[in-house]
């Protein structure tokens, strides 16, 4: 394999259960890394939460935030950003807010998370596994500056999920709907795809598709793993996304991730 680039999910992916990295995984990832492979995050997570990983990493490079939505560069400056409009945003959480009760509505733009109420359980958890904090307010208020927001992350049990993707799949066909994982489902501008940050970070690092990695388990990591050259989804990943691309892996308990780099050569000289 001509691998020069590697993108990478994290929940669920490079995050064991426990939510660390397994030392081999970082070890390998490093050297690559130094050799003159960048190892770039994808996730979509908040920056800070993206910031969390990088740091038990220990690299630095750019970060792919919000499934693309947001893109830093290595001195965490922006450096691509797509937003949904906030007028258009204020509507579809009062939608959500009468047709899907049950769920949870965490809005987020660039460095905040807005909730209504930071006491919900769904809340906390979310707060435990980031180690982020939410801020308890008006979409309208807190991302007036802004213009717009990067995405709503709905959390709730499976069927409450299902419920709300479907309303919003028929209300609003041009918004990006996607499952990260059973609980939570991921609603950003249409034009938001973890793929389209591999592509913009592949032009500006001048390397060709054909000649990155990239690594998901998840929905929302489909776009980006037929984008790379060599995609792999992780033997946790569904049925139904192992069946959609060519090469699997182990699974993120089994270090899947660092059974793939270990076959990659490190180049003489960096790029």
């Amino acid at each position: 394999m001509e691998i020069r680039i590697i993108y990478s999910d994290i929940d669920g992916t490079l995050l064991k259960d426990d939510h660390h990295i397994s030392p081999r995984t970082r070890e390998k990832i490093l050297e690559l890394d130094r050799s003159g492979i960048p190892f770039i995050l994808v996730s979509a997570r908040m920056p800070q939460g993206v910031r969390l990983i990088q740091r038990e990493l220990g690299n630095q490079r750019p970060l792919i935030c919000y499934s693309g939505g947001l893109i830093l560069d290595e001195e965490q400056k922006v450096i691509y950003s797509r937003q949904m409009d906030l007028e258009l945003a204020i509507q579809v959480e009062a939608d959500l807010e009468r047709q899907c009760p049950g769920l949870c509505c965490n809005t987020y733009g660039g460095e905040l998370w807005v909730v209504k109420d930071d006491q919900n359980p769904w809340v906390v958890r979310e707060e435990q596994i980031t180690e982020g904090k939410s801020a308890v307010g008006e979409v309208r208020d807190m991302f007036a500056d802004a213009g717009g927001i990067h995405k709503f992350l709905l959390m709730g049990e499976p069927e409450e999920i299902a419920r709300g993707e479907a309303f919003l799949r028929s209300e609003y066909p041009k918004l990006s709907v996607l499952r990260s994982n059973p609980y939570y489902l991921e609603v950003m501008d249409g034009s938001v795809d973890k793929a389209e940050g591999v592509r913009f970070l592949c032009g500006r690092y001048k390397i060709p598709l054909s000649q990155a990695a990239a690594f998901g388990d998840g929905e929302n990591d489909l776009g980006m793993l037929c984008a790379a050259g060599y995609g792999f989804a992780m033997g946790n990943a569904s049925e139904k996304l192992k069946s959609q691309v060519k090469r699997t892996t182990l699974s993120n308990e089994e270090d899947g991730i660092w059974m793939v780099l270990e076959r990659i050569k490190a180049p003489k000289k960096a790029y």
